[in-house]
């Protein structure tokens, strides 16, 4: 079994895999003051339930404050060093931007999966706490993308700089007009970002050339894809990259 783990801003997001299937998927909130010990009991209860524990171990992290804890942790749990994934990491990807080094591991790990799960030019949509593009040619090199923030996060800063305004759930309303202020919230994060991301979607592809593959993925993905037609759902992209680039480093291959 491998055990990957996608380090976000606001969740490690952790999957168990058996070859090529995810067997366990769990969460934990990120919070960079957690301890060691504290990482290897809390990724060692849920084996209790499944039949042994990890061969390996594979992390990609965008927050750097609490990735010592965590690879210690993980090494105390299972007894094994794991494989952090970066910019730098050996993948037989090209990063064709300015500066590789500030390419998150998680849009690493996107462009991995999308490289191996789709084959050709493809853009990766991830809604998490950002909202990011990830772009491959049909090399499966890295091209760039765009980072939006992400509708929770607008949800959450609506409600904190301004004196009124309630916290609204980001959802899919009736209508565009809203009655009262949680509709008009509600309107103005669903449309807005449907917009938004219609529009960045419609300047990459041409900007690609062609057409792209189209792949969503990330906690609100689901919301979104009855309005963005054409576009394939894949929940676990990120954990399948980091998978692929487990394989690669170790293996030099992927199946």
């Amino acid at each position: 079994m491998l055990l990957a783990v996608d380090v976000g801003n606001t969740n490690l997001s952790v999957g168990v895999f058996a070859g090529d299937r995810i067997v366990r998927r769990w969460r934990f909130e990120t919070d960079p003051r957690r301890s060691a010990g504290w990482y290897a009991r809390a990724f060692t209860l849920p084996f209790r339930t499944l039949n042994g524990l990890p061969d390996a171990v594979v992390y990609g992290s965008v927050v750097p404050p609490l990735d010592r804890a965590l690879a210690a942790g993980l090494k105390k749990a299972f007894g094994v060093t794991p494989t952090a994934v970066s910019p730098s990491s050996k993948l037989g990807l090209a990063l064709r931007v300015k500066v590789p080094k500030q390419v998150g591991a998680d849009r690493v790990s996107n462009a991995v999966a999308l490289k191996m799960m789709v084959g050709g030019s493809a853009i990766a949509i991830d809604f998490g706490t950002a909202t990011t593009f990830d772009c491959v040619d049909a090399r499966g090199d890295y091209l760039g993308g765009a980072i939006l923030l992400g509708p929770n996060s607008a949800a959450r800063a609506l409600h904190e700089f301004t004196a009124k305004l309630p916290l609204a759930e980001v959802r899919r309303p009736r209508r565009v007009i809203g009655k009262d202020t949680v509709e008009c919230l509600e309107a103005g994060l669903y449309y807005g970002y449907l917009g938004m991301i219609r529009e960045v979607l419609r300047r990459t592809a041409a900007e690609m050339g062609g057409r792209p593959a189209v792949v969503a993925t990330g906690g609100l993905a689901p919301l979104f894809l009855p309005d963005l037609p054409g576009v394939r759902h894949e929940p676990d992209l990120t954990l399948h990259g980091l998978r692929f680039a487990h394989q690669i480093l170790h293996h030099g291959a992927c199946r």
